[in-house]
């Protein structure tokens, strides 16, 4: 009966916290806003890095491939 109530509780608190924009659930995980902030600046900093080396050893074609999917997001 206890666990029950507790169960009802908790599903309560993070169905409140999700509404609020608190967490975020996607497939059914619970996330924190800011790691997928976290995980975006990773990204846009490892394609950063990509952009840098394919300027730095003449890939033009991985440079496009860059610049370009990133106007495509935008």
């Amino acid at each position: 009966m206890f666990e029950d109530l507790f169960r009802a509780v908790a599903a309560k608190a993070i169905e409140m916290a999700v509404n609020e924009g608190l967490l975020i659930k996607e497939d059914g995980i619970l996330l924190n806003p800011n790691t997928i902030e976290l995980v975006k600046e990773i990204e846009e900093f490892n394609r950063q890095h990509l952009i840098d080396t394919a300027l730095t050893t003449g890939n033009q074609k991985l440079f496009m491939q860059l610049t370009t999917q990133k106007e495509e997001i935008k």
